[in-house]
């Protein structure tokens, strides 16, 4: 078992509260085995007073070991619910870094890595890694100090026969032991298999259209059945290994009950032990015996969470700088004349592409103005926009907006001068009124209706089911095109952004959806700098200036 590995969990998802943790560990450790030493230690006096056939103390022995053993049980269930708080919220700190982490990291991120396997780190990874401190981990350190305990006591009651039991469980130990790497290879494989999976019912749930236009469906089942076998196999493997643990486990507990008798046998024949110790011990070996068991049965078990609560630290130490500021060369270039919005020598290529896109290019775009970007595909308009929104950094020159640039400004001071409409706008499964108030989280109903009616959208929203109240249905597919392009104009008009974008906000709409939100994109210019780009005629003629890229 990789202790360092353990260390960086422990570190990284406990912080100061580590000695919290293990301390209610400790606690539930030494309380529950202290409960057993009294109830063993109690019905070894028993026997002792049966023997000598005197009842002489038994009240206040009872009393006496009633009230320790009480004491110890109830301390027991406090350091168990304290623990278990404890546990919870470890676990939630797990969940909540990697999907911070998924926040903060550079878009070109999610341009070289599948959603699905996100969705893996963030539901099987991170559960997997809290299991470390929800069970696994307790589920060995609580039995070692319990043996621990429980060993002092039983060597004080028969010294000889209590090596030789501690000899056979530490043989059964080491026999678990050669179980932890196999377990360990098999928990990281299907952490893949698990991604694998997770990944194909991504690309099912995103792509259904084209599995049912195409008559996909065979091979995307073929591949997901594929996925699922593979992780299936690994499962049973794993099933198997736990099953040989719990058969090992069984005869080494049948060979130590045997050792016992034998030796209880041999050394009360020659007087080295009387009966009571030896029942007393034999209660408290159960006890031991269990424990020790626990060990060798969860240590392989803890090593396979091990695995993915590496594949979480190495998630959450991505080597790539996390979006928190442009990198942008050159410090508040001066902007052209009337240009509010300046790229000034700008190189930029993708991660994934050898070409770059853009090259030592510069352009202004005027203040108050609607300008339209037009150019042939791959030419790097919506890669301007990208740029702007600080998406991707700038690998030379520099972007400046009101003269200042974009590294001087910071990425929520430039976010906050911008309104952006995609060409595909997402909506989230929630009502219209919440997806419109995205644009201004603060929004009052009559700011959100407002921006609805400047955007040409409340005609159509109050004739919905339920209004503003209306679910729109994962990613708004209850809505048509153009109806989901009117909500995401009225959350940028509820924004109120200086600065508007809009990536071909009409190629894929009708006639009349295209007029609408037309009309919509009139009522957001105002004093607004406005940058579309453009591939219809009718939205170049409707800007006020025309650049082509």
């Amino acid at each position: 078992m990789e202790i360092k590995s353990l260390k960086n969990i422990i570190r990284t998802f406990m912080g100061k509260r580590v000695w919290y943790y293990f301390g209610t560990i400790l606690c539930t450790g030494i309380f529950n085995s202290a409960f057993h030493i009294m109830v063993s230690l109690t019905i070894g006096a028993l026997c002792t007073m049966a023997e000598q056939g005197t009842g002489e103390g038994l009240r206040e022995l009872l009393l006496r070991n009633l009230a320790v053993s009480g004491a110890c049980a109830a301390l027991c269930v406090g350091a168990t619910v304290a623990y278990n708080n404890e546990a919870k919220r470890c676990e939630k700190t797990i969940r909540n870094k990697v999907y911070t982490k998924m926040l903060r990291l550079p878009f070109a991120y999610y341009d070289t890595h599948h959603s699905g396997e996100m969705m893996s780190r963030i539901l099987y990874d991170a559960s997997r890694t809290g299991d470390i401190f929800g069970s696994r981990l307790r589920r060995v350190v609580s039995p070692i100090l319990a043996v621990i305990v429980c060993m002092i006591p039983m060597f004080y009651l028969c010294p000889q026969v209590m090596t030789g039991l501690l000899l056979i469980n530490c043989l059964s130990l080491g026999a678990n032991m050669l179980l932890v790497k196999p377990t360990a290879r098999i928990a990281g494989q299907a952490s893949h298999a698990n991604e694998d999976m997770t990944e194909g019912l991504s690309n099912l749930m995103q792509g259904m259209e084209v599995v049912r236009m195409f008559e996909m469906k065979c091979k995307v089942r073929e591949k997901f059945q594929g996925a699922n076998h593979h992780l299936a196999k690994l499962n049973g493997k794993s099933a198997l290994i736990q099953a040989l643990l719990s058969a090992l486990n069984c005869a080494f507990d049948l060979l130590s009950s045997l050792i016992f008798l034998a030796l209880g046998v041999w050394y009360i024949g020659k007087n080295v032990a009387d009966v009571s110790s030896l029942v007393s011990l034999y209660l408290l070996y159960g006890t031991f015996s269990w424990n020790f068991l626990q060990i060798g049965q969860y240590i392989p078990d803890l090593a396979g969470c091990i695995v993915n609560g590496k594949r979480i630290l190495e998630y959450l130490s991505w080597e790539e700088e996390p979006e928190t500021y442009v990198q942008c060369q050159g410090r508040g270039a001066k902007n052209r004349e009337k240009g509010y919005i300046d790229f000034a020598g700008i190189t930029f290529g993708y991660a994934d592409k050898a070409e770059k896109v853009l090259r030592n290019f510069s352009i202004g775009f005027e203040a108050g103005k609607c300008t339209a970007i037009t150019g042939k595909s791959g030419a790097g308009k919506s890669t301007l926009l990208k740029l702007l929104l600080g998406l991707y950094p700038a690998e030379s020159g520099c972007i400046s907006v009101a003269n200042i640039s974009l590294q001087d400004m910071g990425l929520k001071a430039l976010r906050e001068k911008l309104a952006y409409v995609p060409q595909e706008p997402y909506l989230y499964h929630v009502s219209v009124a919440e997806n419109i108030r995205y644009g201004k989280p603060d929004a009052t109903i009559e700011e959100i209706v407002r921006a609805a009616k400047a955007a040409y959208a409340h005609d159509f929203i109050i004739g919905l089911e339920n209004g503003y109240e209306t679910l729109v249905g994962e990613r708004g597919n209850s809505l048509s095109g153009g109806q989901r392009q009117r909500i995401a104009i009225a959350r940028a008009i509820l924004r109120n952004a200086p600065i508007l974008l809009m990536d071909e906000a009409t190629s894929a709409l009708d006639n009349e959806s295209e007029y609408l939100v037309q009309e919509a994109i009139k009522a957001l210019r105002g004093n607004r700098t406005v940058l579309i780009i453009a591939h219809r005629q009718s939205t170049i003629e409707a800007a006020d200036v025309v650049v082509e890229i």
